[in-house]
């Protein structure tokens, strides 16, 4: 991103128009003021007619015909930028980069409609408006990260029988902090919150036995 472009986001930034956790960071997303202002939302609820400005190839690749740094660095949010021109940017969407504007909690859905609100009128005599090859992509994208979930937890793996894995086992279930279990190797996952009351609860186990 260019110096001038930088400090631009940092007028953002002051206006309210972009969050910015601090000011060296480069993760950055557009406010909800923003969003409706870059749709056209007015305060009284009316909208005001923009044309559209942005042509999507299959190749992933993206032509913005504008000047608005506003609408620029939106598209920056969910792309790659190559080049920039006096009226116009060009800019890849990758997997990459979907995938980190989905982290800053912007969704699948909210790129697509971007793009298709802002579509060229060239694009606007196809149907549908959007290559499907693109806006499928997108949503893929966005379940592939979504199904990778972490989760802390303690683990329990050091058993002398079925019999005392079982009964720890239990317990945890009843008390409603396994995290995960796998029988055949003796193993079981709890969260942090529940770890005393397991470990306890197996201490009071080992001695009565």
């Amino acid at each position: 991103m260019s110096d001038s472009l930088l400090n631009f986001l940092q007028h953002l930034r002051e206006f309210g128009l972009v969050f910015q956790r601090k000011r060296k960071s480069r993760r950055y997303y557009p406010t909800r003021l923003a969003i409706n202002l870059s749709s056209g939302v007015s305060g009284a609820g009316g909208t005001v007619h923009q044309p559209g400005f942005i042509v999507v190839e299959t190749n992933y690749r993206l032509y913005a015909y504008t000047e608005s740094e506003l609408q620029i660095a939106l598209i920056a949010l969910f792309s790659e930028m190559l080049y920039r021109f006096p009226n116009m940017v060009v800019a890849q969407v990758t997997r990459e980069s979907v995938q980190q504007a989905i982290a800053s909690g912007i969704t699948a859905q909210q790129i697509i409609h971007f793009l298709r609100t802002r579509a060229h009128p060239v694009m606007l005599k196809q149907t549908p408006v959007l290559p499907p090859t693109i806006t499928d992509q997108i949503r893929l994208w966005e379940l592939e990260r979504d199904r990778l979930r972490f989760t802390e937890g303690v683990l329990y793996n050091q058993f002398l029988s079925q019999v005392d894995f079982e009964l720890l086992l239990a317990h945890a279930r009843e008390l409603g902090v396994l995290v995960f279990e796998n029988s055949a190797k003796r193993l079981m996952v709890v969260t942090p919150a529940g770890h005393s009351d397991v470990k306890r609860f197996w201490k009071r186990q080992k001695h009565s036995s």
